[in-house]
C-alpha cells in the first residue's frame, strides 16, 4: 500500500513551521536582553564589583536620571570642605571583670557537696544560699556546743548560789571569786563555739534553736558573700571539697575594666584620669564612658605599648567579658580635615558610600573611609576630594534606582 502523498506534505509543513517559530523566539529573547536565568544584582553587589578610580576611591556603574525626574525628586548636594575638629586618639582593648569586684568563694569547712543551687551566669544576692556541704566537723561542733551550753547553765546557777552564800558569810570571798572565774571561762568557750558555727554558715536563730542532739544538723549552707553574677563554678554534687578549693566566683559587673594598649607617644594625653569613650562592634550605636585609672609602668619592647586599665560603667551588663572594644579620646588640639555632611553617607554592606554628581544627570557611587565626627559633619579620609559635591538629600532614591536597574527591571 502506497503512503498518502498529501499526508506527507502536511507533516513536513508543520515541522518546518515549528522550527521557524523556535528560531524567532530565541532571536527576540537575545535582542530584548531578557534576564531569565541570569543572577539579579543588588546594590551591594554592584558596589563590590566597582573599579578603583584614579584618586583611590571605588567607582560603581553610574546612575543616570532623566532631567524631568531630577526636578521631581529634588536632589540636593553639598561640597566636601575643610573643617576644624578636635584631634582624636584611638586604640583597642578588651573587656574584663573588675578584679576589685570579683569574690572567690571557698568552703568554710571540708566535706561532701550535697547540693548546688547556682549556675554560671546566674545573678545572686548577698547572703543567698548557693550550695550545701555535708560535714562531720559541723556535727561535732554542735555536739560540743551543747555540752558547753549545759556546763554554762550549771556554772551560772552555781555562781548565783555562791554569791548568796558569800553575802551570808557562809563561804569566803575567795571561794566565791574562784567559782565566778570558772563561769567567765565557760562564757568565753561558749562564745567561741558560737562564732565557729557562724563561720560554718549557721545563723544566730539556728544556733539558739539547738537544745539537744535531735537538733544537730550536718549540712553547711554556703552563702554568697556579695551580690553579682556567677562567673565561675567549680563544684558538682557528690564532690569532696576542702578549705583550699575555690567553689564559685561572684562578680559585680555594674562596673568593668577595659584593658587597652597605649602607644608610647600618646602617654602625655592618655594619662591617668583621662576621660575616654568606649564603643564595640557587638553593640552598634551604643557608647560607654570610662576613666583611665592605671597605666602599667612597664612598656612592652616588641610593641612599644603599655597596658592601661579603664574603669567603665556597665548599665544592664551590656558589655560582656571578653568583648573587643574601641577606645577613643578627644584631645584639646584642633586640626583641619576634609569633611562632608553625615546625611550624605549610605551604609551598603560593611562599606560607607556616597553619590557624587558627575554632570548631565549622572551620579557616581563612591566608597569613602570616614574618621571623627563633629556636629552634623564627618571627616573623610579617602574617597572624595575637596570641593567635590556629594548628594545629601535624595541619595536613598539613587540607591533604589541603582538596585532596580541592576536587576534588569
Amino acid at each position: 500500500m502506497k503512503p498518502n502523498r498529501n499526508l506527507l506534505v502536511i507533516t513536513a509543513v508543520i515541522v518546518l513551521a515549528v522550527m521557524i517559530a523556535i528560531a524567532l523566539y530565541l532571536t527576540r529573547q537575545n535582542q530584548s536582553g531578557n534576564v531569565v536565568g541570569r543572577e539579579v544584582q543588588s546594590v551591594e553587589s554592584v558596589a563590590g564589583q566597582a573599579a578603583p578610580a584614579p584618586d583611590g576611591s571605588i567607582t560603581a556603574a553610574d546612575v543616570i536620571i532623566p532631567p524631568e525626574m531630577l526636578k521631581r525628586i529634588g536632589l540636593k548636594s553639598e561640597p566636601a570642605g575643610m573643617s576644624s575638629f578636635n584631634e582624636q586618639l584611638r586604640t583597642a582593648g578588651m573587656v574584663q571583670p573588675s578584679a576589685y569586684r570579683e569574690t572567690r568563694i571557698n568552703p568554710l569547712v571540708g566535706g561532701r557537696v550535697t547540693e548546688v543551687k547556682a549556675q554560671l551566669g546566674d545573678y545572686v544576692k548577698e547572703g543567698q544560699i548557693i550550695a550545701r556541704i555535708f560535714s562531720s566537723e559541723l556535727a561535732e561542733a554542735q555536739m560540743q556546743y551543747l555540752t558547753v551550753f549545759a556546763n554554762l547553765d550549771f556554772h551560772i546557777k552555781q555562781d548565783r548560789r555562791y554569791e548568796s552564800l558569800a553575802n551570808l558569810g557562809a563561804i569566803s570571798k575567795q571561794e566565791q571569786e574562784e567559782v565566778h572565774a570558772k563561769l567567765l571561762e565557760h562564757h568565753a568557750e561558749h562564745a567561741a563555739l558560737r562564732e565557729k558555727m557562724k563561720l560554718y554558715g549557721l545563723t544566730d536563730g539556728e544556733i539558739n534553736a539547738l537544745k539537744d542532739a535531735s537538733d544537730v544538723r550536718s549540712e553547711v549552707p554556703v552563702h554568697s558573700p556579695a551580690s553579682g553574677v556567677i562567673t565561675a563554678r567549680n563544684i558538682n554534687p557528690g564532690q569532696v571539697v576542702n578549705l583550699m578549693d575555690s567553689m564559685f566566683s561572684v562578680t559585680d559587673l555594674s562596673v568593668v575594666w577595659v584593658i587597652a594598649q597605649i602607644y608610647e607617644k600618646d602617654f602625655p594625653v592618655m594619662r591617668i584620669g583621662a576621660k575616654v569613650t568606649i564603643t564595640s562592634t557587638s553593640l552598634p550605636g551604643r557608647t560607654f564612658h570610662g576613666t583611665i585609672s592605671y597605666i602599667d609602668p612597664k612598656i612592652a619592647p616588641e610593641t612599644r605599648t603599655a597596658q592601661a586599665r579603664i574603669e567603665v560603667a556597665n548599665p544592664g551588663q551590656a558589655l560582656r567579658i571578653g568583648t573587643f572594644a574601641d577606645v577613643l579620646l578627644n584631645t584639646s588640639q584642633q586640626q583641619q580635615g576634609l569633611t562632608i555632611p553625615k546625611s550624605a553617607i549610605q551604609s551598603i554592606g560593611t562599606d560607607q558610600m556616597v553619590f557624587v554628581p558627575a554632570g548631565e544627570g549622572r551620579f557616581q557611587l563612591r566608597k569613602v573611609i570616614t574618621g571623627e565626627e563633629s556636629g552634623d559633619r564627618v571627616r573623610v579620609l579617602s574617597g572624595v576630594s575637596a570641593g567635590e559635591q556629594v548628594v545629601t538629600e535624595g541619595s536613598f532614591f539613587l540607591r533604589a534606582e541603582m538596585a532596580r536597574r541592576s536587576s534588569g527591571q
